[in-house]
C-alpha cells in the first residue's frame, strides 16, 4: 500500500508539489520552513487538478471516527448498550416521578449492586444529564470542524480545518 502526500504552503495553503511513496513514507519528507503535508487518498491526486471534494469527504469521515473515540472513553458505545442507557434513564426519570412505575430495568441492577432503586434512579440521572452535556460538546466541536472544512477553498486551509484538539473535551464535573 502507498501513501500519497501533498505538500502546500502553509501562507497560502496552496499545493506546491505532490508525492507518492511505501506507507508511512509521508512521514519522512523533509519539508522547508513555511511548508506542510497532508496524507491524502490516491483519488484526491490522481488528476491534474486536485479534487478537494474528495479531500473534504475524507477528513469528515476522519472527524466523524474521531468524536466517536471520544464517546467510547465515556460510555460503552455499542449500539445495544447505548439503548440500555436511553432505557434505564427513562425507567430511573418515571420511577422517580411514580414509584409505582416499572422497574423491570432498573431493579436487576439495584440488587446486583446493593443499592436502593432510589440510590440507582438518581445516579443513571446524574450520569446521564452529565453524559448529555458532554455530549451536546462533542457534537459542538464535530460540527464546527465539519463546517470548517466545509468553507474552506485550498489543500491547506482544509487540512487545518480538520485540525481538533478533542483533548479539551473531558466529563463534566457534578
Amino acid at each position: 500500500m502507498n501513501d500519497f502526500w501533498v505538500v502546500y504552503d502553509q501562507a497560502s495553503g496552496e499545493e506546491l508539489y505532490r508525492g507518492s511513496g511505501a506507507a508511512g513514507a509521508g512521514g519522512y519528507q523533509t519539508l522547508q520552513e513555511g511548508t506542510a503535508l497532508v496524507v491524502v487518498p490516491m483519488e484526491v491526486v490522481r488528476l491534474p487538478v486536485l479534487d478537494l471534494d474528495v479531500l473534504r469527504n475524507v477528513l469528515v469521515n476522519r472527524i466523524d471516527n474521531t468524536a466517536e473515540q471520544v464517546r467510547s472513553r465515556f460510555i460503552t458505545a455499542l449500539p445495544a448498550q447505548v439503548g440500555t442507557y436511553v432505557l434505564k434513564e427513562a425507567a430511573a426519570r418515571a420511577w422517580l416521578a411514580d414509584n409505582t412505575a416499572s422497574t423491570v430495568m432498573l431493579q436487576p441492577e439495584a440488587t446486583a449492586r446493593s443499592m436502593t432503586l432510589e440510590q440507582l434512579a438518581s445516579e443513571v440521572i446524574t450520569l446521564a444529564d452529565h453524559w448529555s452535556k458532554l455530549s451536546g460538546a462533542i457534537e459542538g466541536v464535530r460540527f464546527a470542524a465539519k463546517a470548517r472544512i466545509a468553507a474552506a477553498n485550498t489543500v491547506g486551509a482544509i487540512a487545518a480545518a480538520a485540525v481538533v484538539n478533542w483533548s479539551d473535551l473531558d466529563a463534566p464535573a457534578s
